[in-house]
């Protein structure tokens, strides 16, 4: 900064200030709201949402799949984009909710494919375009309904 700048401005620069900058941040008072949680207590919250919830949200995808496809052919289902990306979405939402599902209701589950749902996950978001169609309709149509009534024993308790 000039001197000149200096002269005219009556704000001393921060080490001829008399009170150091605080450390801290101020309190959160009515004039200042409290913050959004940092992005780790958003991920903690995350992590130990009860698992029950996330069988939900994967009965949940196979339902909106199921009504998202219901009276489809193979060939509307080719030709409609909006299908197949919602489709695809709500793979990812199951094989992501698989991943906070502890390891000992997995392994009292092995009727689940939970393994192949988080695989298919990572076929979904990292090979997007090498997503085959055909398996895709054949997974839908074949490999998901049989699922709903396993995940509902899951959640009810029954081995």
């Amino acid at each position: 900064m000039s001197a000149a700048r200096h002269e005219a401005d009556p704000t001393p620069p921060l080490a001829d200030r008399a009170e150091p900058p605080p450390s801290r941040p101020a309190p959160p008072s009515p004039s200042r709201p409290v913050p959004p949680p940092a992005a780790w207590e958003r991920e903690v919250r995350i992590r130990f949402r009860d698992w029950r919830f996330r069988v939900r949200d994967i009965l949940e995808a196979l339902t909106a799949i199921a009504e998202y496809t219901e009276g489809m052919s193979y060939d509307e289902f080719l030709a409609d984009r909006r299908t197949r990306d919602a489709v695809l979405r709500n793979l990812t939402t199951m094989g992501e909710s698989v991943r906070w599902i502890p390891d000992e209701v997995l392994a009292r589950h092995p009727e689940v494919p939970w393994d192949t749902l988080r695989a298919v996950r990572n076929v979904v978001v990292h090979q997007y375009f090498g997503v085959d169609t055909a398996i895709l309709w054949a997974t839908v149509q074949g490999d998901l309904p049989p699922l709903v009534e396993r995940l509902e024993r899951v959640l009810e308790g029954r081995d």
